[in-house]
């Protein structure tokens, strides 16, 4: 087959071409740092890639949700902390108060700072966080507690992911702790009975009620038992979460982002070999416009 000036010019002009998209594409991984921008420049890395975005997405809302649960938590052990300060003093007031040289007066101003305590604990159980009631169950939208300290919510408990397809339970039972269950002590009826027996002045009743405060007290520790142990494990799944993000990012990285050396490399490479087809554009030109002359 005879080889043609045209042939030879539009040969030349392909190859000019490919070099120019070769040094194009190295100079934008330099200047990017990316090697694979879209799926067609390695669809294997892109396929990859994207599967690596997918887990990394799912681990940083697991961390962010932990952090979350482990926040409420928190402010929950919080309350109970106030909540056990408060169960100290009515023990305190109701050991002082039971006994028999304290007159009648002096019991019915007891049964104000009982009644002050009352308050101050329904106040503490009504502690909200993210615009919820902590201590609500799932009826988390209202107070769950009255100013006499009765129970509107329930014992239904949150949980929340901390690593995939595993849950810890994100939320305490205020119906066990503060009321007791069906076993337990209810702190606020016993709170409410020492305000009454101190307004009547009966001293076995005051007494009495110090049995009721102390398994309330303990009720109380255990719940911020729980409530610390839920902590610790969600700062854990915190933890753990960071890390699988920082794997994932640079699991990513690896697959997309360009090798600095390799990709300088190249580029001095597709550089010179447009520089050398050029030149080599220009010898041809000229040798034909010889052969015409």
């Amino acid at each position: 087959m005879r080889v043609t000036e045209k042939m030879t010019y539009e040969s030349s002009l392909a190859q000019s071409e490919r070099s120019r998209e070769n040094l194009d594409k190295a100079q934008n991984e330099v200047a990017s740092g990316t090697r694979v921008e879209h799926p067609g420049d390695d669809p294997a890395a892109a396929s990859q890639a994207v599967g690596h975005d997918v887990d990394k997405a799912r681990f940083t809302a697991v961390g962010k949700n932990a952090q979350q649960a482990a926040d409420e938590l928190t402010q929950a052990d919080t309350a109970l902390e106030g909540i056990g300060t408060a169960a100290s003093q009515t023990l305190q007031l109701a050991t002082q108060y039971g006994n028999d040289s304290y007159s009648a007066s002096d019991r019915a101003s007891g049964a104000k700072s009982i009644d002050g305590i009352l308050q101050q604990v329904v106040g503490l159980l009504n502690t909200t966080y993210a615009g919820r009631y902590i201590f609500g169950g799932s009826q988390d939208g209202t107070a769950p507690f009255d100013a006499s300290g009765n129970y509107s919510g329930d014992s239904d408990m949150r949980s929340v992911e901390v690593s995939p397809g595993q849950y810890q339970t994100s939320s305490l039972d205020a119906n066990t702790i503060v009321k007791g269950g069906s076993t337990g002590v209810d702190f606020l009826k016993t709170l409410s009975d020492l305000s009454t027996a101190l307004t009547n002045n009966d001293g076995d009743a005051i007494r009495a009620s110090v049995g009721n405060i102390n398994t309330a007290i303990s009720q109380i520790n255990v719940g911020r038992t729980q409530a610390g142990m839920g902590v610790d494990a969600f700062q854990a799944a915190v933890s753990t979460a960071d890390t699988a993000v920082d794997n994932e990012t640079s699991t990513i990285g690896n697959l997309v982002d360009a090798d600095t050396i390799d990709a300088e490399t190249r580029l001095s490479s597709a550089q010179y070999a447009l520089d050398a087809t050029l030149t080599a554009i220009s010898k041809t030109m000229k040798m034909s416009l010889v052969d015409k002359l």
